[in-house]
């Protein structure tokens, strides 16, 4: 993704404060606010807020929610598209891509009239090492 094409195509400022967030959340796989908080001591947070905002906005990242009362994100990377699994016991996030699950939801979609712009699929349960 790249971070300055967008921001330019969408008349905002190439900062480097932008690219520093941006270079931070793209290593990442999901990430709160705390996690800006803290590694970027250097900035205001109402300028982490700021940046945030703006990336969701602009669809840079997007907001999954896996936790109660901790608004968690992830970058919103089309390339690498996948859905979520989250341990209700350990709080462990899996990953997995499934073709299948994808194409089921644009087919119920075309034949709802329904024009998808994102999905997110999240399964809640107990993972294997939880299990026991």
């Amino acid at each position: 993704m790249d971070i300055k094409k967008i921001l330019k195509e969408n008349k905002k400022s190439v900062t480097r404060e932008r690219i520093s967030v941006f270079d931070f959340i793209s290593k990442k796989h999901i990430f709160n606010s705390n996690d800006l908080l803290n590694s970027f001591s250097d900035l205001w947070r109402a300028s982490i807020f700021r940046i945030l905002k703006l990336f969701v906005e602009l669809w840079i990242v997007r907001r999954v929610d896996l936790w109660e009362k901790i608004e968690t994100y992830e970058v919103n990377n089309e390339k690498d598209h996948h859905e979520h699994m989250k341990c209700e016991k350990c709080n462990s996030v899996i990953s997995f891509h499934s073709d299948e699950i994808c194409k089921k939801i644009f087919e119920k979609a075309k034949e709802m009239w329904f024009f998808i712009k994102s999905h997110n699929v999240w399964i809640f349960g107990v993972c294997k090492k939880c299990y026991n």
